[in-house]
């Protein structure tokens, strides 16, 4: 009989040590995006079947929520999700809309259940004054206006010396603000820049090419276009080839999308910045399951990985062939027992 105990006992802290509840219980893990329409996305959800993979077979189950960006479908989606799992859910959620995480961090506090957001925050909301909110992660916008715009400003004929324009993306999206604050830091340090005009262009290529061919018109000696996302870079571009400015008139955007890769194989963008989606979803999957499994206690983190900015990946010729191999054509590895690794530099959240 003591024998028997004491191999329960040994077997009892194997499957703790691999993060499996003594009572065996299979984990269920959301990846709540905004739908499976952007690669991004795509690579969101796959970053926690990443993660998933990484546990003993049969020990997790991931299920994807999708909401095209409606909130209220977001919400009733994670709803269901937590009726069908009770507290053997954890959720990794790209909000549809920043106020949406207030709404969340109620419902999962409630329920007991961890979870993990990336991108948007409603204001003064901070995973710290929650239980079961293990943490929230985005890429640095600012660093990526900044960094796709000096990289436009070096490329000119005369370098650091030229006239650019900018495709904004929706007014009062995170995103949006913090790329185009990154654009404003660089034209402050770049002073032989001149910045002619800003036009909001919803994310949207179409209106993009229109704006672009308008400006075409308008401007006879412009070097760059500043695009706030790659999709109205791709926008802007079609309205250059038709022009035969396409690689003459430097293209910048931001998200890493396979067609703008294309287009700097190509030569008619200048470089985008990839947010890796795998890395966000992968590691966004594995704080809220390590808090659940009970390895990790959110409150006793330290601040740093309460909050924190990723690094994104800058793409420019030198480096296609090499962003393409380790992301395009395989998966990339990480080790997710390592939380530290995906922590760039903490969020400063005003409450």
């Amino acid at each position: 009989m003591l024998k028997k105990c004491l191999s329960l006992m040994v077997l009892a802290l194997v499957l703790t040590a691999i993060g499996v509840s003594q009572a065996g219980e299979k984990v269920f893990i959301g990846m709540a995006i905004h739908s499976t329409d952007n690669e991004y996305w795509n690579q969101e959800a796959e970053g926690g079947k990443l993660f998933a993979s990484t546990l003993p077979p049969g020990s997790a189950e991931t299920q994807v929520l999708t909401c095209d960006g409606d909130d209220e479908k977001q919400l009733n989606g994670i709803k269901a999700f937590i009726a069908s799992h009770g507290q053997n859910s954890i959720i990794y959620v790209d909000p549809s809309n920043a106020p949406n995480t207030a709404a969340i961090a109620e419902i999962c506090e409630d329920a007991k259940v961890y979870w993990t957001s990336v991108w948007h925050l409603a204001e003064g909301l901070n995973p710290k004054n929650y239980q079961y909110y293990v943490m929230h992660q985005s890429v640095d916008g600012v660093k990526q206006g900044y960094d796709i715009a000096v990289k436009m400003f070096k490329l000119f004929k005369t370098p650091g010396k030229g006239k650019i324009v900018g495709l904004q993306g929706q007014l009062g999206n995170d995103s949006a603000v913090e790329r185009y604050a990154g654009l404003q830091q660089a034209l402050k340090e770049y002073p032989d820049v001149e910045f002619l005009d800003l036009q909001v262009c919803d994310w949207n290529p179409q209106r993009a090419l229109n704006t672009t061919e308008t400006w075409l018109a308008k401007y006879t000696d412009l070097d760059g276009i500043w695009s706030a996302n790659d999709d109205m870079a791709l926008g802007a571009i079609q309205a250059l080839k038709a022009k035969g400015l396409n690689g003459k008139i430097k293209v910048v955007g931001v998200d890493g999308v396979s067609a703008a890769i294309d287009a700097i194989d190509a030569g008619d963008m200048v470089c985008t910045v990839a947010n890796n989606g795998f890395l966000q979803g992968g590691y966004g999957a594995a704080y809220a399951y390590y808090a659940w499994a009970g390895k990790i206690t959110p409150s006793k983190l330290p601040d740093r990985q309460r909050a924190f900015y990723t690094e994104g990946y800058l793409v420019e010729k030198a480096n296609l062939a090499k962003y393409r191999q380790e992301f395009m054509n395989s998966v990339p590895t990480y080790d997710f027992t390592n939380l530290e690794f995906p922590v760039v530099r903490p969020i400063l959240i005003k409450d």
